[in-house]
């Protein structure tokens, strides 16, 4: 059976994205392997921005952070059980996955682990020369994926 991974995280769980990875495990009769990464820069930058506005004054204290950590998981978690949810009414088998760190190092592991034969994933809206000068997670992913890559542009 071929195996479809949906790819989501804080910042790429876009609803189009989603149904267009049911559609396509429906019309292959794939299995759907959901993976939401948890990416640590996320809670650093929140936090980081928190200070810098003012909203928490010098350096925040872990339970603030393990707080955010918390609710990032929570989240992720609320986001896979709907995609399980929705995959389950389709009559697609699911499995999912959640797992902290970079977003392109955790699906290359995940990729290899589960032989993966297509990625479908959201990529956020950024300027060219953003992407040039920070990088882009789904670039990279792209380039050193084993399997097809589908890239659904943020509108």
């Amino acid at each position: 059976m071929p195996k479809i991974m949906l790819l989501l995280s804080f910042l790429r769980r876009s609803p189009q994205c989603i149904d267009l990875a049911l559609q396509i495990a429906a019309e292959r009769e794939a299995e759907l392997i959901v993976l939401f990464v948890l990416d640590a820069e996320i809670l650093q930058a929140v936090t980081r921005k928190l200070t810098e506005d003012g909203w928490i004054g010098g350096k925040p204290s872990e339970q603030f952070v393990d707080a955010l950590r918390q609710e990032y998981r929570e989240q992720a978690q609320t986001k896979i059980q709907e995609v399980e949810e929705a995959a389950r009414l389709k009559g697609i088998p699911v499995r999912s996955f959640s797992r902290e760190g970079a977003l392109a190092e955790e699906a290359l592991s995940l990729l290899e682990q589960e032989k993966i034969d297509l990625v479908i994933v959201t990529r956020r809206k950024r300027s060219r020369l953003s992407r040039f000068l920070f990088g882009s997670a789904v670039g990279d992913l792209m380039k050193q994926a084993p399997c097809p890559v589908k890239v659904i542009d943020e509108k």
